[in-house]
This record gives structure tokens, sequence and C-alpha cells, in this order.
């Protein structure tokens, strides 16, 4: 059943929940939406590519928010006003598309150039690198959308080349 309806004025690429706000990408820019009040604005913006602002996440405390530049290979992270904070850069960060922040912190990506899901470490002290999880062993074609199941410790994978799911267990 319907409940609600936003007409936006831009193509809907992503969406990403915190309490009151929608977090909305285009492919080039970010958007906030408060559901209550219902205005909108946009938050960051960055047109030197096709897909610079792919798909986002929120941190859990709604802080930060985390967004895949595919056309650069970056993860990006703002603050909740938009002001960029960092842009992360690393040879297995090819192609990033989906992401994902998991309750503790966690950032996970999906690389579409090399079928891989990573994990961003480092994010509190500054010095990020990458942990790969999962990659070609696992069969992993076009790792496209993430999950965390924190009741399992799985990360669940949407694959878009053969039109599976899969779950990663984790290791601590």
């Amino acid at each position: 059943m319907k409940t609600r309806s936003i007409d936006l004025q831009y193509q809907c690429c992503s969406l990403a929940h915190h309490s009151d706000n929608l977090y909305i990408t285009t492919h080039t820019s970010l958007h906030v939406y408060n559901i209550s009040s219902g205005q909108g604005r946009q938050l960051y913006s960055d047109e030197t590519g096709v897909c610079t602002v792919y798909r986002c996440a929120v941190s859990p405390d709604g802080s930060q928010v985390f967004i895949t530049n595919y056309s650069h290979h970056q993860l990006i992270t703002l603050n909740k006003d938009g002001t960029k904070l960092s842009t992360f850069t690393h040879p297995e960060l090819q192609d990033p598309v989906a992401v994902h922040v998991t309750s503790l912190d966690h950032e996970f990506v999906s690389c579409l150039a090399l079928n891989t899901v990573v994990q961003a470490v480092g994010m509190k002290d500054g010095t990020r690198t990458i942990k790969p999880l999962a990659g070609k062993k696992e069969k992993l074609a076009e790792p496209i959308a993430l999950c965390f199941n924190s009741s399992t410790d799985t990360l669940v994978v949407s694959l878009g080349q053969n039109d599976k799911i899969v779950e990663l267990q984790l290791k601590h």
C-alpha cells in the first residue's frame, strides 16, 4: 500500500536514511530531503565525471556521509553539512559501486573492476587502508549492492551478473 510519494527534480540513483532525513544520490550530486518538513537541498556535487556521486551510506550517528565515486575510483567522506572531509583512493578500490556502514562504523565497499568486496579500515585514526574480504575465489560477479546482517555477522552481497545474492561470513 503506497502511503506517500515524493516528487524529485532529479533521477534517484541511491538512497540512505538517518533520523528524519533521506540522502539521495543522482550520479553527480548528493541531496538531503527532510521527511517531516518536505524540504530538500543539495549537499554536494561533482561534475567531473559520469558517476562521481554514485551510491551513499550514512554513519550510525548521522555525522558523516560516505559516497562512492565510480568515475575516479574513490570513497569520499562528507560531514552532515556536505563538506568534504576526505577522499580515499587505493589500488584495490577500482570502480567502487556500493557502500555500506554498519552500526559499529565498519565501511564495506563493492568494487566492480576487480569483482571484490573490501573493508575500508582506519577511518577513526586517519590511516585508511583496504582489507580485502571476498573476491574471485567466492565468484563475486558484479557485486552491486551490500547489506550487513548484525545478528549473523554476515555481509549480504547482490551480484548483478548472475542475479544471485550471497552471504559472506565475517571473521573477527
